[in-house]
């Protein structure tokens, strides 16, 4: 299997020993900015302001794409990480729409309150909780469990009314309403005052995060036709650090190699059978949702386990995973591969 940092810090088993075969295929990595505006992501630093949809199609019109989205709503004048899919890459938002958030939050309390009091209500809204969407939502109104990962609190004001918090918590949790719910414990009303979101999905905001207003900048210098060829490799150069690889952000699925001969199968839409598998991650099990990539770290397919990890290993005949959305083109790999 190819050195790739997408394959780094993964236990895999291994069922086949195939050479690697350089001429098929490409390491994410090796991609032209052309290649990444289809097959990429850029991991935007949201200003307070613009709609996470504005913030979508001002990356379409700048980077001419044919197609962006976003990796989960954020209010106006919230800022932070906002995950956006190119071309193909816009396919994959709908996993990182599920995926876990992280926010840094100040909350204001309308009377003044404890550091021992804030604790404790931390620690009452940490788990499962029963959270009302606002009357302003996406969602219908009714109550419904979410999942408070962590609350940790970062300062208190010194007039011990504001205090800054972040919070790991299940997608589609309203922290405005985990404000008022708080402040409710306590018989107090409080509110949300700012709200910066750091996490989504794998990716934080010091992974490659850039601002709308920069990424307009380096794109204008990238496409300066009065630069020279050293010039703007530079350019080019700095650019591919903020359009980065789809495949970066499936660091939290499990995955499944398929050998060369298999991949055009899978792209048109057949199953994975047990002959195609080059290495399985280690821990899987049935009914799991996992990337399937090849020997290069290519994104070929999202699909769910027919089979764990060791049934894939022994088993000659039968499907190992049902492909559920592809990504890689049909006939980008050949149909028949010379053993």
């Amino acid at each position: 299997m190819n050195s790739n940092p997408i394959f780094e810090n993964r236990e895999y088993l291994t069922k086949y020993n195939d050479p690697i075969d350089d001429s098929l295929g490409k390491n994410p990595y090796s991609r032209t900015i052309s290649e990444l505006l289809e097959t990429g992501y850029v991991n935007i630093d949201k200003d307070a302001g613009p709609t996470s949809h504005q913030v979508a199609d001002h990356l379409k019109k700048l980077l001419q794409n044919s197609k962006t989205g976003h990796s989960g709503t954020l209010d106006p004048q919230v800022t932070g990480v906002l995950l956006c899919g190119l071309g193909k890459a816009t396919r994959l938002m709908e996993y990182m729409l599920k995926s876990n958030k992280e926010y840094v939050c100040l909350a204001f309390f309308h009377k003044e309150i404890t550091k021992e009091q804030i604790l404790e209500t931390f620690e009452k809204f940490t788990g499962e909780i029963m959270q009302m969407p606002p009357v302003i939502s996406a969602v219908k109104r009714e109550l419904r469990p979410r999942t408070i990962y962590s609350l940790e609190l970062l300062d208190i004001g010194k007039d011990n009314q504001h205090v800054l918090f972040r919070v790991a918590c299940q997608h589609g949790t309203y922290i405005r309403k985990l404000c008022t719910d708080m402040g409710e414990s306590l018989g107090i009303n409080a509110q949300m005052k700012e709200l910066r979101r750091s996490k989504a999905g794998p990716k934080r905001e010091e992974d490659h995060c850039i601002s709308l207003d920069t990424l307009r900048n380096l794109w204008t210098l990238h496409n300066d036709a009065g630069f020279t060829s050293p010039e703007k490799k530079v350019y080019r150069d700095e650019l591919k650090k903020y359009i980065r690889p789809q495949e970066e952000l499936l660091v939290d699925f499990k995955s499944v190699i398929i050998r060369d001969g298999a991949i055009n199968a899978v792209a048109h839409g057949y199953d994975l059978a047990c002959p195609g598998v080059l290495c399985v991650e280690s821990g899987v099990s049935v009914g799991e949702e996992v990337a399937m990539f090849s020997d290069k770290g290519e994104l070929i397919a999202m699909g769910t386990t027919l089979m764990t990890s060791d049934e894939m290993l022994e088993n000659e005949k039968g499907f190992a995973v049902k492909t559920n959305k592809v990504f890689i083109d049909r006939d980008y790999y050949p149909r028949f591969i010379k053993e």
